[in-house]
């Protein structure tokens, strides 16, 4: 910064010293059943949008800073897809939405101040909204443990794996770029990728009906 920014230095005095390898966090996806508590306890939540933004991240794949930056024209009701112009490394991408986020985003989008753009957009200012404290109640309520928002992305590549879907597929959905293969194959389809969040909604689902509710769950 002293050197970029700052014009105080010349040459960066720090540029040939070797890093220390950080030790890779460990992410852990949703068990059987959790999937379904966490999202009956995000509809529980005082916050009107918990709900809607985690069912996308579990059935898109999608980090919390590219669904909370999404604008209303970023959304297409008809194709069902939406458009992630802030992805982060840079290159925008389609990602393909299941029935049941479509309705909630037209409830969202029946009661939405037509000044702000943000699908999720804060009720007190005109920035992004704030899920963290709504976010841990959810969890609390749901008795899940060790376990953070990014591990929703982690859930759904999970489960696409198991369900069938190749690297390419997964790498598309989830905005990789870490080969030049998956850089070709960035134009690929969003009806080919859709059938992954269509899988988990439909397990969801059905666990749902199997399941006790949340009052029932033993602590």
């Amino acid at each position: 910064f002293a050197c970029k920014n700052l014009r105080w230095i010349d040459e960066n005095p720090c540029i040939n010293l070797l890093k220390l390898k950080a030790k890779p966090k460990e992410r852990r996806v949703l068990a059987e059943g959790e999937d379904t508590r966490l999202l009956q306890a995000c509809r529980q939540s005082q916050s009107p949008y918990l709900h809607c933004i985690v069912l996308m991240a579990l059935t898109t794949g999608a980090r919390k800073s590219e669904i909370l930056h999404l604008t209303w024209d970023a959304i297409d009701f008809d194709n069902r897809i939406a458009h992630i112009k802030d992805s982060k490394n840079g290159q925008p991408r389609k990602v393909g939405l299941v029935d049941s986020v479509i309705e909630e985003l037209k409830k969202l989008y029946q009661s939405r101040d037509a000044r702000k753009s943000l699908v999720f957009a804060s009720k007190t200012a005109f920035g992004k909204v704030d899920i963290k404290k709504a976010w841990h109640a959810a969890l609390k309520r749901a008795n899940i443990e060790n376990f953070v928002f990014h591990g929703l992305r982690h859930h759904f590549c999970s489960i696409g794996g198991e369900l069938g879907a190749s690297g390419t597929q997964l790498r598309a959905q989830l905005g990789h770029s870490s080969s030049r293969m998956t850089d070709h194959y960035s134009h690929l389809d969003v009806n080919s990728t859709r059938f992954i969040g269509e899988s988990i909604e439909k397990r969801i689902a059905n666990i749902h009906h199997a399941e006790p509710t949340l009052k029932e769950v033993p602590l």
